[in-house]
């Protein structure tokens, strides 16, 4: 029985061999796999962050624009109390004027040979 046992143990060292090299070949077509994903997936992720760059140099440009019309906004704000007061002065003006008008009517019909009869007949009010 001595014979038999070396012809076994070369046979399941000859299978472990070939099962372990099996084993080393499916590690190493996982690992690349997982390299050729990952190459993908970093491709991707580039052309992703090309893409934010862009989305950012825009937001930098939006950002520039708006800070200068806020900026106008705040200059024409500032002359708003200018713009008041000139609104102020010319309904002070028109005022004036309505009055002078006002007044110049009533000295019209004063005049008016009509107003003075109207004026004179007794019951007529104005």
């Amino acid at each position: 029985m001595t014979h038999s046992e070396p012809t076994t143990t070369p046979r399941l060292s000859s299978a472990a061999l070939v099962a372990a090299a099996l084993l080393a070949g499916a590690g190493f077509l996982y690992m690349v796999k997982l390299m050729h994903d990952m190459a993908g997936h970093m491709g991707a992720m580039s052309v992703q962050m090309a893409s934010m760059a862009v989305d950012m140099g825009q937001m930098r440009t939006d950002m520039s624009s708006l800070a200068r019309d806020v900026s106008d906004i705040g200059t024409q704000v500032r002359t708003l109390p200018v713009m008041a007061a000139d609104m102020r002065g010319m309904r002070q003006g028109m005022e004036r004027m309505a009055g002078v008008v006002t007044r110049s009517g009533e000295q019209i019909e004063q005049l008016n040979p009509m107003g003075v009869i109207r004026q004179m007949v007794p019951g007529e009010g104005r």
